[in-house]
């Protein structure tokens, strides 16, 4: 199961971060008003990283977050 971060996290509506709008509740990712076109595992990634700005994110913490439920190689970060 992929992390559902509304049950985990209180979020706002929307993050700015360098010319791009990331929608939280419509889970999409625009840059400049165009739609980036993100997979569900690649945005639930930089929700996680976006919703901790400002701190270190550890490899395991990431891997347990995102990918829980499956086993991945560290590869896969890369």
């Amino acid at each position: 199961k992929i992390l559902d971060t509304t049950e985990k996290l209180q979020t706002n509506d929307f993050y700015e971060f360098g010319g791009f709008r990331l929608d939280a509740k419509k889970r999409r990712l625009m840059k400049n008003g165009e739609l980036i076109s993100l997979t569900s595992r690649e945005f639930e990634v930089l929700f996680y990283l976006v919703t901790r700005a400002g701190r270190v994110v550890e490899k395991d913490e990431l891997l347990d977050a995102v990918w829980a439920d499956v086993f991945v190689e560290e590869t896969t970060l890369a």
